[in-house]
């Protein structure tokens, strides 16, 4: 019970391409990274288009080798040996007219119905051009919120190294956490490669990953390191199971490097730290021999993109 509540607790909170102004601002240094000169995605509210889009929800249960601490700029979060229960729920983006508990809600002019095996339960927003407020939550479920002082998770534009203060309100009780943008680059998931992502965090300790073209929930990780991956309906199982896992031999390696795993001919994409292409080709089934001797010493990940799907593996050169 504690894991479903946490599972929908994730979804209200974060599962909306979280948007939002602040009504407090001010600097905390000690959360921002150097500005990078080099183009970033901005979190903007020309890119939202979330009234009438549906979303499934995939529940992490083995994280495998993930590291989400990564920050900074051109970082690339290889999250491709997590192990997914796909479609363990879905989240839709309504008008609240068409809900129960629209009349509860006068001030709402967007709607999220959360369907999950326990039942389905609806989360209260109203969207202006400065901010998502978040009115209520878990609507028509075992444990509602309603916010006195509305939650805002997050404001836009927002930029790297960007930072801001929510403060809201529920049951008599006022709250403070602090988010910021922590870092951008790309996302690599058992269900696909995405670009131009935004990392936030926060002081309550969630991490948060954003497609930012347009503004898409991708990743939730809530403090009690519960995840979740939101992606498309139509994901099917047979699609992240059946896949057999790479393996780099020897890694590290100063030469050459064997990939085993790979079942049907393909293609192949070597990224650097920064998320950035430095070599490709194509590849046959069976094995691929890699030379990396015209790589320079650090650490890379290897894409390799089949009939089967994406995946990937990460490589050393000394």
């Amino acid at each position: 019970m504690k894991v479903v509540l946490a599972f929908r607790n994730m979804l209200v909170q974060f599962c909306v391409p979280i948007l939002t102004t602040m009504k407090r601002l001010s600097t905390l240094p000690a959360l921002l990274v150097s500005v990078c000169v080099a183009a970033q995605p901005v979190l903007e509210y020309a890119n939202v288009q979330l009234m009438g889009t549906s979303y499934a929800v995939h529940l992490v249960t083995d994280p495998g080798s993930s590291d989400p601490d990564l920050d900074g700029a051109n970082v690339t979060w290889d999250f491709s040996s997590a192990a997914l229960e796909l479609n363990a729920g879905t989240a839709s983006f309504v008008a609240p007219s068409t809900t129960p508990y629209a009349g509860d809600y006068p001030s709402s002019n967007l709607a999220q119905a959360v369907v999950l095996p326990g039942g389905t339960n609806y989360n209260y927003f109203n969207l202006t051009s400065t901010q998502l407020d978040m009115l209520g939550e878990g609507i028509g479920g075992s444990d509602p919120t309603v916010y006195t002082d509305p939650k805002t998770p997050l404001q836009f534009p927002f930029s790297y190294p960007n930072w801001f203060i929510d403060y809201y309100a529920y049951d008599g009780t006022d709250y403070s956490v602090s988010r910021a943008y922590m870092g951008y680059g790309t996302v690599i998931l058992p269900i696909g490669t995405f670009t131009n992502v935004v990392k936030m965090a926060s002081t309550s300790g969630s991490i948060d990953f954003f497609t930012s073209n347009p503004v898409t929930h991708l990743v939730s990780i809530d403090e009690d390191g519960v995840a979740l991956v939101f992606g498309p309906a139509e994901v099917g199982v047979d699609e992240t199971i059946a896949r057999p896992v790479l393996t780099a031999f020897p890694n590290p390696s100063a030469s050459h490097v064997r990939i085993s795993g790979i079942e049907l001919p393909g293609t192949w994409q070597l990224l650097d730290m920064q998320g950035r292409s430095v070599r490709s080709g194509r590849h046959g089934a069976g094995s691929l021999n890699l030379d990396l001797t015209q790589e320079a010493s650090g650490a890379y990940t290897l894409l390799i993109q089949d009939a089967q799907g994406r995946r990937s593996v990460r490589l050393a050169r000394m």
